[in-house]
């Protein structure tokens, strides 16, 4: 299998892996955006495909699929008030750069570490 039917691949689970955000709720947000963001990251972990074409990956899911849209949207606001422990190294990329391309300061990424 090439790389583009790999990417094609993750792209599919990703879209299929968006849990419901349910209407205006934050909390359902932030889980659908954490649960997106952990399979990313395995596919990282189990050398499946590299971080830039998973941040790629996130990207166009956000701007195809609404409800990781304002998943991502609801972390990246509140990505200061969020226990770093419990956001994936790629999912907390994703969206600190996500702030930036906002005009909104970066977190630094060792906020919240042990």
């Amino acid at each position: 299998m090439d790389e583009a039917d790999k990417s094609l691949e993750a792209y599919d689970k990703l879209n299929n892996n968006v849990p419901s955000i349910g209407f205006l709720s934050r909390k359902k947000r932030v889980i659908a955006y954490l649960k997106v963001t952990k399979f990313a990251q395995q596919l990282i972990d189990d050398k499946e495909l590299s971080q830039e074409n998973v941040l790629y990956l996130l990207s166009t899911l956000a701007r195809k699929n609404a409800s990781f849209q304002k998943a991502a949207m609801m972390v990246a606001l509140n990505l200061s008030s969020i226990d770093r422990k419990l956001i994936q190294s790629v999912g907390f990329k994703y969206a600190n750069d996500m702030r930036c391309n906002l005009h909104m300061t970066p977190i630094d990424e060792d906020i919240n570490k042990p």
